[in-house]
């Protein structure tokens, strides 16, 4: 239990990290919300399958692995950069509950496994990534508020109306004085701090809307990810500057860092592929795969077109327009039906 307070709304309340305990085993806030996300965004991605052309039950395989592989990505991101928090065996390792887990070290695990099960199951992995920008939205907006029941990634001391502060987060600072004092200056024990998770979520479900009227407006398959990591990167880069749990490598804030970079190099693509297209003579030029003829005839809505070309076949005859065989009686072009010219040669 944790006493939470927001002094400058007036607000003060108790909060508990666990949600719920089966047979003796507690379930947290944390885990229910990143689950409750991930299951909206799979009915979403399941919703939107048709419209980026893909296969439902294969799409449901990308994301079951996918999810697997951000599990490992995310916990091995932070146990690698983490100096507070060192693993010592395999066991320790899959047990979350210890630990955290980094989040582009979630989505670097979930892309390098999406695009390996795309590879095997033969689905378009450009229009997948599409699909899921929506999801990975939604579940991050929800998954911040399982820190807030935490009382985790909050920043540093602000007197702002909405600066929280709670007997955990004293606690925290109190343990962790001196690295914070290296890292960000003086942080108070007593004094309300940011409220970063809560600036995130918000963030992400503006980004919500946001995607939805990009979707309908897509140039290329890609597109609406690429537009994810852009305003994803965007906000992280704003929270992480607060935070008093940053990853570090040296004096490098390591989350911060990569997802800059997620956001430029992603920036850069959509300006630099959005204006091939514009000058492109082509209509069909990086069109959406869902949009194309060749969507069609991967899904049976039109026969594959097999007839040989139309050089191929000659000059059409009239025996054709009339529906006449080449050489039969009635066929004036050929010599041996022509009765004169048998009477001729008699």
């Amino acid at each position: 239990m944790s006493h939470v307070s927001f002094p400058g709304l007036g607000l003060e309340f108790d909060i508990n990290r666990v949600a719920f305990t089966v047979a003796g085993f507690e379930i947290y806030w944390y885990g229910v919300l990143i689950a409750l996300g991930m299951f909206i965004g799979v009915i979403i991605g399941q919703k939107n399958a048709k419209r980026f052309g893909i296969d439902e039950d294969k799409l449901y395989d990308v994301i079951i692995w996918g999810a697997i592989g951000a599990l490992f990505g995310g916990r091995s991101f932070y146990v690698l950069f983490s100096d507070d928090y060192k693993v010592t065996s395999i066991r320790q390792f899959l047990n979350l509950r210890e630990g955290g887990t980094a989040f582009y070290g979630i989505l670097t695990g979930a892309l390098v496994t999406a695009f390996i099960v795309c590879l095997i199951n033969k689905t378009k992995f450009l229009c997948v990534l599409d699909d899921i920008a929506l999801g990975f939205l939604i579940g991050q907006g929800l998954g911040r508020w399982g820190n807030f029941f935490n009382q985790e990634l909050f920043g540093t001391n602000t007197d702002l109306p909405w600066g929280m502060y709670s007997d955990t987060i004293a606690r925290y600072i109190s343990r962790n004085a001196d690295r914070l004092l290296n890292d960000h200056g003086i942080v108070l024990t007593d004094g309300p701090v940011h409220p970063t998770f809560i600036y995130e979520s918000i963030w992400c479900f503006i980004g919500v809307a946001v995607i939805c009227y990009f979707i309908k407006r897509r140039k290329f398959d890609g597109e609406i990810f690429l537009r994810y990591l852009v305003w994803n990167g965007i906000g992280r880069a704003f929270c992480e500057s607060l935070r008093t749990d940053a990853l570090f490598l040296g004096k490098i804030r390591i989350s911060q860092a990569v997802c800059v970079t997620y956001a430029v190099v992603s920036a850069v693509l959509l300006f630099v592929i959005t204006r091939k297209i514009r000058n492109s003579s082509d209509p069909e030029y990086l069109k959406p795969y869902v949009q194309t003829r060749q969507y069609l005839i991967d899904t049976g809505a039109v026969v594959e077109d097999t007839e040989p070309a139309a050089e191929d076949l000659g000059e059409v005859t009239e025996d054709a327009v009339s529906g006449n065989e080449p050489g039969s009686p009635d066929d004036p072009a050929d010599p041996e039906a022509d009765p004169d010219k048998e009477t001729e040669t008699e």
